[in-house]
C-alpha cells in the first residue's frame, strides 16, 4: 500500500521504465511521475494524485469512476490507504482508513461520516482528515427537459421493439456467431464515449445497422446461449435503463448542484 507523497517516491524508485509507470497491487493499478507529483491510475481512469505536501487529491467523479467502481471498491483498500462506498447510482463516497473508528459498513451507514468523491477532494495523509469536503450533490430536474427526454427514449424503444418482432438481430446475431468480435473492441457501455453514441442514436431516433451490430457484438457470445431477436430488445432496454443517469444528464434532464 501507497500511503504517503514519501512512500509513492520510493515506490517510484524501482520503476524500470518511469514513463510506463509502476504497477501496484492487484491488475490495473498503476504509479505514474508526473513532475514532483504521483499520479494514481486503475487503468485508464486516474484515481488521484500525491502532492508535495503529503495530500492526495481524488480525481474522480461519481461519473469517471461509475465504469470501474466495482473494481476500486474491490481492491482500493490493498493500494491505498482509502475505503470507498457506493450509496447510489454513479455517487460514491470515501474515506480515509485514519478517520475510521468502525468498520466499513458501519462507518458509512452514517452519511455525514464520510464526503462524496468529487474531482478535487483531498485529505492529509498525515492524520487521514479530510481537507475540502462539500455538501453532497443534488439532482435538479428540469420539467421541460424531462418531457423531451422521455418522448426520444420511448420512441426509440417502441421503434426498436418493432423492429426485434419482425427479426431485425437474427442476421446479425448469425454474422456475430460466425465472426466474433474481439473482446478488447466490444462495446462498453458504461463508458462516456459509447454513452455518447447511444444519447444521438435516442435522440435522433436511429436504428441504423452498425448501431444494432455494436448492441449484437456486446451481448452475443460464441460459447452462451444464443439469444432470440426479441431477447435483443430485452438486453437492449436493460442496457439504455442502465445509463440512464448518463443519458439524462446529456439530454439536459438534470445536472449536479
Amino acid at each position: 500500500m501507497i500511503s504517503s507523497y514519501q512512500a509513492a517516491q520510493l515506490h517510484m524508485e524501482k520503476a524500470r521504465n518511469k514513463a510506463k509507470g509502476r504497477p501496484m497491487k492487484g491488475v490495473g493499478w498503476r504509479l505514474f511521475q508526473d513532475g514532483d507529483e504521483y499520479v494514481v491510475n486503475y487503468d485508464t481512469t486516474q484515481v488521484g494524485r500525491f502532492l508535495p505536501d503529503n495530500t492526495f487529491v481524488f480525481s474522480l467523479t461519481g461519473d469517471t469512476a461509475y465504469a470501474v467502481a466495482h473494481c476500486i471498491s474491490g481492491t482500493m483498500h490493498r493500494n491505498l490507504p482509502f475505503h470507498w462506498h457506493r450509496f447510489d447510482k454513479a455517487r460514491y463516497r470515501v474515506d480515509h482508513r485514519m478517520s475510521m473508528l468502525d468498520p466499513a459498513w458501519k462507518h458509512f451507514m452514517q452519511p455525514t461520516n464520510a464526503p462524496e468523491v468529487y474531482d478535487g477532494l483531498a485529505f492529509n495523509m498525515f492524520n487521514g482528515k479530510c481537507l475540502n469536503r462539500k455538501p453532497d450533490s443534488t439532482r435538479v430536474a428540469d420539467p421541460e427537459r424531462r418531457k423531451v427526454w422521455l418522448a426520444a427514449s420511448g420512441a426509440w424503444k417502441r421503434k426498436l421493439k418493432v423492429m426485434a418482432r419482425l427479426g431485425v438481430f437474427d442476421k446479425l446475431i448469425e454474422e456475430e456467431r460466425r465472426n466474433p468480435t474481439p473482446w478488447g473492441d466490444r462495446p462498453k457501455w458504461s463508458m462516456d464515449e459509447w454513452v455518447d453514441i447511444l444519447y444521438k442514436a435516442i435522440k435522433d431516433n436511429d436504428h441504423n445497422t452498425d448501431l444494432l451490430r455494436m448492441f449484437v457484438a456486446a451481448h452475443v457470445s460464441s460459447w452462451g446461449v444464443i439469444p432470440t431477436s426479441m431477447e435483443m430488445y430485452v438486453r437492449i432496454n436493460a442496457t439504455v435503463n442502465a445509463q440512464s443517469v448518463a443519458l439524462r444528464k446529456r439530454f439536459g434532464v438534470f445536472t449536479d448542484a
